[in-house]
């Protein structure tokens, strides 16, 4: 079984504030070329047999994404998406929205970005997020590692941080998105030493050198089975992102350096996610 840990949707013309479309613009993105994001979700996240869904709330940088919105695009293919809620810990109301969240829009998980809310991950706040999923039983997926937003601190997204929330919180399941990026060694020394932290690859393979290389260390310390396929649609799609982690040895030509196995990528590709991270498969009967 194939799961997408990370996948997006939001409406720009409705979610997108001032400064984040002016981050884009600066970048040379234009939301236009994505489309009708929602409906390419629909159809994309097919290359996968489950996929996880969220929206972005964080106020700082401009991403205003419904919760509610995410919710009622699940529910259009509920037997192969789960909802991950958004919660910004700098808002007044964010515990309240947590529990909206789980309790009557039926969120199983949560996605938090310290970076883009401009928060650190031990702020008080957000352990009283935390002290709730253990609670609950939510796991939660962060971003990690470097972003083009601006205006608020990288330092709130070095893996490192990620390190005391799960000496603080270890039955808390954690993934640490995009591997960290380009902090990949703090975020495997991170995984590596908790059994309930994991790092997903989403967005990796656009920078195959580093990929590459970001693998090998993987396997040099072993923690190649605490890495969770992701794609990070819309930026690509999961079919995409399928084929090009496969072909992540192309990057090696006729050099001669060592190749990463296909057993390893396949076991990636094919991870039980859903066991690790403690989530049912949507469809009542899902295997």
């Amino acid at each position: 079984m194939i799961v997408d840990i990370h996948t997006h949707v939001f409406r720009p013309e409705i979610d997108f504030g001032a400064n984040l479309l002016d981050d884009l613009n600066r970048c040379g993105v234009n939301p236009a070329e994505w489309g009708d994001v929602g409906q390419r979700h629909l159809e994309t996240t097919k290359a996968a047999d489950v996929a996880v869904v969220f929206g972005l709330q964080a106020f700082q940088t401009g991403w205003n994404i419904s919760n509610d919105m995410v919710a009622q695009h699940v529910a259009k293919a509920s037997d192969r998406l789960l909802f991950f809620t958004s919660i910004d810990p700098t808002q007044p109301n964010y515990m309240q929205e947590l529990e909206r969240s789980h309790q009557d829009l039926r969120a199983v998980g949560v996605k938090m970005a310290p970076l883009y809310q401009n928060i650190h991950p031990t702020d008080e706040r957000c352990l009283e997020l935390y002290r709730y999923c253990v609670k609950h039983g939510l796991p939660i997926l962060f971003h990690a590692g470097t972003s083009f937003i601006s205006g608020t601190y990288l330092d709130y997204s070095r893996p490192v941080h990620f390190d005391a929330v799960a000496v603080k919180f270890p039955d808390l399941r954690m993934v640490l998105a995009h591997l960290g990026h380009p902090w990949e060694g703090e975020t495997i020394a991170v995984i590596r030493r908790h059994a309930n932290v994991y790092a997903d690859i989403s967005a990796l393979y656009y920078r195959p050198w580093q990929f590459y290389n970001s693998m090998r260390l993987l396997m040099e310390y072993g923690a190649q089975g605490k890495v969770l396929f992701g794609s990070d649609f819309p930026f690509t799609t999961t079919g995409d992102s399928i084929s090009n982690v496969r072909n992540l040895n192309d990057v090696l030509g006729n050099s001669g350096l060592p190749r990463i196995s296909d057993e390893i990528i396949e076991n990636i590709i094919h991870r039980d996610t859903l066991n690790l991270l403690g989530l049912n498969h949507p469809a009542p009967n899902g295997q």
